[in-house]
This record gives C-alpha cells, sequence and structure tokens, in this order.
C-alpha cells in the first residue's frame, strides 16, 4: 500500500484475528503485527479454519488490486460544513443525479487509510497513552458497495455488460459485491486505529455491524 506509514524498521504490516464473537461489539477480535519482511520467517500455510467458527468470519482467499482514490468525510463532516454546502450539494444532485452523501464522500469497502464507513454515529478510539484521537488504520467491510454507492464504486471490470450489477443473479452479484465472502452482522463492518503518536504504535478497533 503506497501511502501507508510504516514503523520505523519494518515493511509488513499482518492482520490476524480470532474468528469468534468478541466484546465490544460481538465480532472477530483483530491483532496487528509490524514487522521487518527481511527477517521474517513467514512461510506459505494453508487457510486456518477453527473448529466452531462462524464460515461468516473466515475471509475466502482473494487477490488484492489496491487502488488510490480521494477520500471524502460523511458522517465525519462537520456540521457546520455540511450546512454551508447544502444548497450546493442539493444543486449537484438536481443537476448531475449524483448524491455527495451516497456516491461522492466516503469510499466504500475493505480500504486502508481514509475516514471509516460509518453507518451509524461516527465513534473514535482515544489513545490510552497520550489521549490523542487515533488514526484510522483499516476498514473491513462486509461489501464493497450497497444499493447507491455501487454507482461509484463498483469496479468497471465487475460492471455487466447489460443492465445493472442488480440485474445479476443473485450468487453472481453476491461474489461480486462480497468478495472476501465476509459477513460481519448486518452487512456491517471493523475498523482498526493506531495512534501514530506513541513510538509503540497502540491499536483499536470499532465494529458497526448493525
Amino acid at each position: 500500500m503506497p501511502d501507508l506509514a510504516f514503523p520505523s524498521a519494518t515493511d509488513l504490516l499482518q492482520v490476524l484475528w480470532c474468528p469468534f464473537d468478541h466484546e465490544d461489539g460481538y465480532v472477530p477480535r483483530p491483532e496487528i503485527y509490524w514487522r521487518d519482511g527481511s527477517l521474517s520467517d513467514l512461510q506459505p500455510a494453508n487457510r486456518p479454519r477453527p473448529t466452531g467458527a462462524d464460515n461468516d468470519y473466515l475471509p475466502d482467499p482473494c487477490v488484492l488490486h489496491p487502488e488510490r482514490v480521494t477520500d471524502y468525510p460523511n458522517w465525519d463532516l462537520p456540521d457546520e460544513v455540511a450546512d454551508a454546502l447544502e444548497a450546493r450539494f442539493e444543486q449537484l444532485e438536481e443537476e448531475t443525479g449524483w448524491s455527495y452523501w451516497s456516491h461522492l464522500s466516503v469510499s466504500d469497502g475493505v480500504k486502508v487509510g481514509g475516514y471509516p464507513t460509518w453507518t451509524q454515529e461516527p465513534n473514535w478510539p482515544t489513545c490510552p497513552t497520550c489521549r490523542v484521537r487515533m488514526e484510522h488504520l483499516l476498514t473491513i467491510s462486509s461489501n464493497e458497495f450497497d444499493g447507491e454507492s455501487w454507482r461509484t464504486w463498483l469496479p468497471i471490470e465487475d460492471t455487466p455488460a447489460m443492465g445493472t450489477i442488480w440485474d445479476l443473479p443473485y450468487e453472481q452479484r453476491t461474489e461480486i459485491q462480497c468478495p472476501p465472502g465476509l459477513m460481519l452482522g448486518d452487512m456491517g463492518g471493523i475498523y482498526l486505529f493506531e495512534c501514530t503518536s506513541c513510538s509503540d504504535r497502540p491499536f483499536a478497533y470499532r465494529s458497526d455491524c448493525s
């Protein structure tokens, strides 16, 4: 990921999780590890399938094709800014059919950086050491787009030759909309945060799965 800021002497980020419900949020509990890839003894391994784990918490093997996009706040847009821009947002939608809130603000799907794709009120964690608001590191989402945001975030290569994504059979559409095969709550997500002010880079996570 070209814009991911690694701690000193590291060039590899591992994100692991326990695929059972954990409080807070009753979702898988993630752990992150920053490593020096040149010193690592990591070897290819079969995908683990812990006994009794929910299949919806076990991601399917897939290939990542990172794409840099510009992210604008949705739930995190300050009220005074939203009020000041309301007329312009309405004019834009009338003239183009594009909604700032549904199509032009925060990017959906699994992503590094940017703004969390909250479906409820923002819940940014504070570092327990320095008391500074932590930075968004990673979103792990159940889906790459929804009933509106597909107009912006559906990859061109997955766009049907005729009709829309919603005209495809359910199984085919689900493979495109949910490529990792995850279902976190009701199409929700898990957000990982880190403190870049502290040398040990503490992390926290939030869920938004209802």
